[in-house]
């Protein structure tokens, strides 16, 4: 019998193209997010993180994305942290929420496309990526980019997924 999950995790779909690209998000998600978890550095012992994927469309993230970010735009992930960063989450904690990750099909298919990737690939990059916000990392400084896409670089090998930064 499998281990039971580290992760508890919530997943929406609010938009039937996903159901319509055969991807198998409900697969994928758990497989990506558990390989993330396990390579993530210095995480809190015994913590068991509970978080949720939405699935939706460009409109739905535009307005997110304009509420939250003031950008009147589609984006392609967009996390919602419950805490600054995982040094505030107490070890032996259990089970606790750390937020939430949207994805935009259109916006992630569009960029899978240009960058010349699988869509299983960038959709595996945009999860760990919103994951890894989840749990406080962040590129807006130059020297947190490169500790973030470094563990994703990692998390992605991992996975199979080449480095999508080359």
């Amino acid at each position: 019998m499998p281990a039971p999950s580290p992760l508890d995790i919530d997943i929406f779909f609010t938009s039937p193209l996903w159901g319509r690209s055969r991807l198998g998000a409900r697969r994928v998600i758990p497989w990506v997010l558990e390989t993330a978890w396990a390579q993530v550095p210095k995480r809190p012992r015994e913590v068991f993180p509970e978080l949720s994927v939405t699935l939706c469309d460009d409109a739905a993230i535009t307005l997110l994305n304009r509420d939250y970010r003031g950008k009147n735009k589609p984006t392609n992930v967009l996390s919602f942290p419950m805490w600054e960063n995982m040094s505030e989450i107490p070890p032996k904690a259990g089970a606790v929420p750390i937020g939430d990750i949207i994805i935009a099909f259109e916006t992630m298919r569009r960029e899978a496309s240009e960058q010349d990737k699988t869509l299983h690939d960038h959709f595996s990059h945009m999860l760990t990526h919103g994951f890894l916000h989840l749990l406080g990392y962040d590129h807006i400084r130059e020297s947190d980019a490169v500790i973030m896409e470094r563990l994703e670089v990692n998390i992605l090998k991992k996975l199979g997924v080449s480095n999508p930064y080359e």
